[in-house]
């Protein structure tokens, strides 16, 4: 690790996170450049399977070609910019636009216009095929890149990942989807994501949800652009779960994936910048993917899998949220509606949930940088503190420099 590292500093002024016109150099620069998670390889196992997804205000699918390859595209026909494809399914040999019918191949080529020579003489169709995005696949899951062309290639994104690597598969039946949850957080997708990398509050802040995770007893590591966390609060090999949540989930009576173990050596976090966290675990898996929506106001989708269960009797709070304690050992409220803290019955520190916890204190950091007199003052250092941030802030201007 190099000396800047051993002693992080503040690398972004406090005017990013809230400057509309930093968020849109980032949507431009940065997110327009980024790989982002898109949905299972389960789900598009089959030539013509399609899955759409919207990043960041675009709309994209993923699509498995003739060839069986996968292959990204923006959903938008070349004609008048309809979105082409809607949810996920099966598009056969074609993707047929549904408002005047232009009909392209799997591989985006465009195949055929209706009336064409009566309407347009001649079309040079090598100019019109769909506009190509980019599309990898790592361990069963899918992501894409808006760009066709991006800063960094898929293989060089997920370089050296597999030295934490998770066991978990999405498609053999040890795991099944349990559903999304959404919450919406006041603050800039920044702040959420640096707290989320932050080693030295989860002692502090989480110390009746995750337990004593002081500095020493965690571990973040820099892999590539990306970060993989690990708890080392017990002996041996680092874990994926903290001690006080595995204690919790065999309480509650958590069902673990057949085969895992408590003791499993493999993050309990994977941080892939910018937008996207894997958390693994002996009892399931989660996908989450930040959306900012504007300089001050970011959305986090949760995506859940756990073991199944037959004949799963699923409890819930009075808010239609299920409760932690839902023997799944997932942990994640499930709601219909997003999750905001004006709507929790009581203090977000009452809930026994980090992640409400969470937005409670990224919301009351976003609300004090409009103060003239906020200032970052000396950052934790260690891989278990606060260098995982400067880090962080990096790779952000990697992207999007400073002015000047």
């Amino acid at each position: 690790m190099n000396a800047n590292a051993q002693c992080p500093t503040q690398l972004l002024p406090k005017e990013t996170y809230y400057d509309p016109a930093w968020l849109d150099r980032e949507r431009r620069e940065l997110f327009d450049q980024s790989w982002l998670y898109a949905c299972t390889e389960a789900m598009v196992p089959n030539p013509g399977d399609y899955h759409v997804c919207n990043l960041m205000g675009q709309s994209l699918f993923v699509v498995r070609d003739s060839g069986g390859s996968l292959r990204a595209f923006h959903n938008l026909c070349r004609h008048r910019g309809c979105e082409v494809l809607e949810g996920t399914g099966n598009a056969g040999q074609s993707i047929r636009c549904p408002y005047h019918r232009w009909t392209y191949g799997l591989e985006g080529h465009l195949r055929a216009v209706p009336n064409e020579r009566e309407c347009f003489d001649a079309l040079p169709r090598e100019g019109l095929g769909l506009l190509p995005a980019s599309a990898g696949a790592y361990r069963g899951l899918v992501f894409v890149n808006p760009s066709p062309s991006p800063k960094d290639d898929f293989s060089a994104w997920i370089a050296n990942l597999d030295d934490h690597g998770w066991p978990h598969r999405f498609d053999d039946g040890s795991l099944e989807f349990v559903g999304e949850s959404v919450y919406e957080i006041k603050c800039n997708w920044k702040v959420f994501y640096e707290n989320a990398i932050d080693g030295y509050h989860l002692g502090y802040l989480h110390d009746k949800t995750l337990g004593q995770l002081y500095p020493s007893r965690n571990l973040w590591e820099l892999v590539g652009r990306n970060h993989v966390w690990y708890s080392t609060e017990r002996e041996g090999p680092p874990q994926a779960s903290p001690k006080l949540i595995a204690d919790g989930a065999k309480g509650h009576g958590a069902r673990m994936i057949e085969g895992q173990t408590e003791e499993a050596f493999y993050p309990g976090v994977v941080m892939l910048f910018p937008l996207t966290t894997l958390s693994p675990n002996p009892y399931g898996f989660s996908v989450s993917t930040l959306e900012p929506v504007h300089s001050e106001l970011t959305n986090l989708r949760v995506h859940t899998w756990a073991p199944p269960r037959p004949g799963d009797g699923r409890r819930s709070d009075g808010n239609g949220a299920k409760s932690k304690a839902d023997k799944r050992g997932s942990y994640i409220l499930r709601s219909e509606q997003p999750v905001r803290l004006a709507d929790l019955d009581g203090h977000p520190l009452e809930s026994g949930n980090f992640q409400l916890e969470d937005m409670w204190i990224v919301e009351k950091v976003q609300r004090n940088l409009h103060s003239p007199h906020f200032q970052v003052g000396p950052m934790a250092q260690g891989a278990g503190a606060e260098t995982p941030l400067a880090e962080f802030q990096r790779q952000v201007l990697n992207f999007v420099p400073l002015p000047g």
